[in-house]
This record gives C-alpha cells, sequence and structure tokens, in this order.
C-alpha cells in the first residue's frame, strides 16, 4: 500500500512531502494554492515559492520564508492539501500535531494511503 506523509511547520510555512510519487499536476496546483493561503498578503515584487525536490531523503519542500499563518491561515492550508491529494485518490489515514520546544514552531503532520 503506498504511503505519502505531508509536514506542515509554521512560522514561516514550510511544507514537505514524502513518499509515494504525486502527480507533477497535484505539484504544480498546491505551488499555486499555497501562497495564497497565508494570512501575509503575496509580495509581487519577490519570485514566486516553488517545490523543490530534495534528493535526500527524497521529497518535495516549498518555504513560504515572506509569509505568516494565524489559525484560520493553517486550517486553509491544511484544507488545501488534503482537497489537492484526495483529488488524486489519497485518503487521509492520520495527522499528528507537536510544538517544538527550542524554537516554538509547531509541525502538523498528515498521513495519506492510496489503496
Amino acid at each position: 500500500m503506498p504511503n505519502c506523509v505531508v509536514n506542515c511547520t509554521f512560522n514561516p510555512p514550510q511544507v514537505k512531502i514524502m513518499g509515494s510519487t504525486l502527480r507533477d499536476e497535484t505539484i504544480t496546483k498546491l505551488q499555486q494554492r499555497l501562497p495564497t493561503a497565508t494570512t501575509t498578503s503575496l509580495n509581487t515584487t519577490k519570485t514566486e515559492a516553488k517545490f523543490v525536490y530534495v534528493q535526500s531523503p527524497p521529497h518535495w519542500h516549498l518555504d513560504l520564508g515572506q509569509h505568516f499563518c494565524d489559525q484560520l491561515g493553517r486550517s486553509i492550508i491544511f484544507l488545501t492539501i488534503i482537497e489537492s491529494l484526495e483529488a488524486e485518490d489519497w485518503k487521509l489515514r492520520g495527522t499528528n500535531s507537536v510544538v517544538h520546544a527550542d524554537n516554538g514552531k509547531d509541525t502538523t503532520k498528515f498521513f495519506f494511503f492510496r489503496a
């Protein structure tokens, strides 16, 4: 059974997608929609945030370093991720959230599977 794990760390928002491969259309859709889901406004003078494929360990990484997300922005990001992956027939199996005591950031993990 293929698995996919999505890590969302805040603030600033960072998204990592690990596990089975995703379609290029899904990565492109997330790349377009996630920056608009943040609480801060878009900076039109800076280049657009893009997913980068990292080889070790293999995963997709998106850093939205110029943005901030309050609780509403986080919920919109979570919904965007869930909708995009469900469109590719991934099913959400579980979630986990932790607060890092050393830097005050929090990470939410989403665990998806495909039958």
